[in-house]
């Protein structure tokens, strides 16, 4: 027989207290199967909710799947709300579709403001010193100041090491090689980027290069200073597009 909604929602309810650390994985696994088994919506929109609470990632797909198939507006709500609590960009799009088509005005706006909790995380990002081992630091620097300059034109929050963040971006100078073509001097960068998310996973590789000339009287530091900043811009477009930030 099976329990009345509301012994099923307390026992819902107690998981996040009475579950040791040994069962937490069976007790994410027994709310998903109440997410989408339950027939009382009450019980389904809490367990929703316990997901978010307990920051489990592995759920956004189950909580997707409600928050587009479930025909209690509750349960909807619930999952737009515990998905932009946990921040999966992945989430982007289809809190974007439910932002443009649910029925319900009050999920719809549920939906948007999650989508946007999503893409405020997504953009915040911080950058790790540039590496190189071959590029002396004053130029690692102007690397630095480039990348932080074009992400920021990009759409994104650039913030100091430590701070919350949506990633930590990884930069590396591949290549810093200067030569001369006649009377002109060439400058070659190629560079790339990592992006790392919260939970320590490589989520992005982007890589980009540039060659700055010039036939008048220059100095190579200022040449590669204009060839980072092409670089770093193609790196901050490449990224954007990646992670899907727009």
């Amino acid at each position: 027989m099976r329990a009345p909604p509301l012994v099923a929602l307390s026992a819902i309810c107690a998981l996040e207290a009475a579950a040791p650390a040994a069962r937490a994985q069976a007790d994410d696994e027994r709310a998903e199967r109440a997410l989408h088994g339950d027939p009382s919506p009450k019980v389904r929109a809490e367990a929703a909710f316990l997901l978010a609470r307990r920051g489990d990632r592995e759920a956004v797909p189950a909580l997707e799947r409600a928050l587009a198939e479930d025909e209690a507006v509750a349960v909807r709500l619930a999952a737009a709300t515990a998905l932009g609590r946990l921040g999966a960009l992945r989430s982007a799009a289809p809190l974007r579709d439910a932002a443009a088509r649910d029925p319900d005005p009050a999920v719809r706006e549920s939906a948007r403001v999650a989508l946007g909790q999503i893409l405020r995380g997504a953009r915040t990002v911080a950058i790790e010193p540039v590496e190189g081992g071959r590029v002396d630091a004053r130029m690692r620097e102007q690397m630095r100041q480039a990348l932080s300059a074009e992400l920021e034109r990009h759409g994104f929050a650039v913030v100091r090491q430590g701070e919350e963040t949506g990633y930590r971006l990884r930069p590396t100078v591949l290549l810093l090689e200067e030569g001369h073509d006649g009377a002109g001097l060439h400058v070659e960068v190629k560079t790339s980027l990592i992006a790392i998310d919260t939970r320590g996973d490589l989520v992005a590789m982007v890589e980009g290069g540039a060659r700055a000339e010039s036939e008048t009287p220059t100095t190579s530091e200022k040449l590669a200073g204009q060839a980072f900043a092409a670089a770093a811009r193609s790196l901050s477009e490449d990224l954007a597009k990646r992670l899907q930030i727009r």
